[in-house]
């Protein structure tokens, strides 16, 4: 083969192989992490939507939430669906007295989702029991048409919140 039709051969072998190596990186790029301004919105609506669960705002709370979203109790891991959720917030089978979230740390997700994690002491009246709890909180939000919405929260009991607190420093 002449230097003529080489030169022209390994140029395009050289294209091939830095396109490939471009396409494998775009595929395997992580989800963009951590933009302030997306954290700063979640942040706000995740405080506005415990505002209303305090209020038992159902207009504003079913706004707040997906179609889908789901609730899952500490207590037992029993799974609420947002009709049977906001059912029980409405009726005043679950009303809630305090809900302090602390250690609130926030990641978002290519400005489309994003988890919020927390301590929470939450104090409700369940049909009359009062519950008084501490626990790990994980809530989960989404941006649809625009608007962020909590997809899910779960919450796991802390056996002895001061002790863990403590072990954390």
């Amino acid at each position: 083969m002449s230097r003529n039709g080489l030169l022209p051969g390994v140029l395009f072998c050289a294209l091939v192989f830095v396109c490939a190596i471009s396409l494998a990186r775009l595929i395997a790029a992580p989800a963009q992490v951590g933009d302030a301004k997306t954290d700063q919105e979640v942040l706000k609506v995740d405080a506005d939507c415990n505002a209303a669960e305090l209020r038992g705002d159902i207009k504003a709370m079913d706004a707040c939430e997906t179609d889908d979203f789901t609730h899952t109790h500490a207590s037992g891991g029993e799974v609420e669906y947002k009709p049977g959720y906001l059912k029980g917030v409405g009726s005043g089978e679950h009303k809630f007295l305090t809900l302090d979230k602390t250690d609130v740390h926030v990641r978002s997700y290519n400005g489309d989702s994003a988890v919020v994690e927390s301590r929470i002491h939450l104090r409700a009246n369940n049909s009359g029991r009062i519950a008084d709890v501490n626990n790990q909180l994980i809530t989960v939000w989404v941006k649809q048409q625009g608007k962020w919405r909590e997809a899910a929260w779960f919450a796991v009991g802390l056996r002895n919140p001061g002790a863990q607190a403590a072990e954390k420093k």
